[in-house]
Formats: structure tokens, sequence, C-alpha cells
């Protein structure tokens, strides 16, 4: 497992953690790190979770931290990729993520994490393959 990986997962093992990272923000080294080792194409998360991209190269240049919005959506993301890949195996997880899913009105699970309402209904989607109860 990836050190970015690594260091994602510690935030998800303590509630408490979890909160004082959102609130603090987040290394966008850290981000961009993980998301190229998931073979992600950054500028496309970024669009699809709708964070400026402007704003994230600027606050990684200046080694500065993201603010707690976009924090919480790169957590939820990060929560969502482990979910599935644990579910679906590491390809195929991707692949999920970027297809219509019927049981999501036909949307991209990836289109919906930008919002915690959907970032659940993604989360719900996979609980059903997990169990065996999806269409």
């Amino acid at each position: 497992m990836p050190s970015s990986t690594n260091q994602l997962m510690n935030y998800f093992k303590n509630p408490i953690k979890e909160i004082e990272t959102v609130r603090e923000g987040i290394n966008p080294e850290l981000i961009e790190n993980f998301l190229n080792d998931q073979s992600f194409v950054v500028k496309d998360v970024l669009s699809r979770l709708k964070i400026t991209t402007s704003t994230y190269f600027a606050k990684k240049k200046e080694h500065k931290l993201l603010d707690s919005s976009s924090t919480e959506k790169f957590l939820r993301l990060f929560s969502v990729v482990q979910n599935a890949q644990e579910i679906l195996g590491k390809q195929e997880a991707k692949n999920w993520l970027y297809r219509k899913i019927p049981s999501l009105g036909d949307q991209v699970p990836m289109d919906l994490l930008d919002t915690e309402a959907g970032h659940r209904l993604v989360e719900q989607a996979l609980l059903q393959i997990k169990y065996g109860i999806y269409n």
C-alpha cells in the first residue's frame, strides 16, 4: 500500500483526528500522490469535486493546506475509493466510479462526491453490491 494511502488511512482510524484534519486542511501533495498512485487524473478529479484548479495549485505551490471544504471532499473520495477497491478490486473499482450506475439514477459515482448526500448514495450503492442487492 503506497505511503500516501497509509497517511490518509490514519485520518479514518480516529473520528476526532478526521474532524481535526477537515478543520485544519490537508496537504495538496498528499492528495496528489494518492490520486497519482491510483492512476486518477488530478484535474479531472478537481473538476468533478468542484474544486477550483487555480486555488488547488496555488495552495500546492505555496505549501499551504487546502480549505476545510476541499479537504472534506478529498477525504470522502478517498473513503469511496478504498471501499470500492475492497468490494470490487482495484481496476473494477475505478471503472465503476466512472460508469453510469442504474441504482444511482444513471449518475456517475465520481460526479456525486462533491456533496455529502451524493457521498452517502455512492456508499449505499457499494454496500448493495457488497451484499448482492444491487441492480
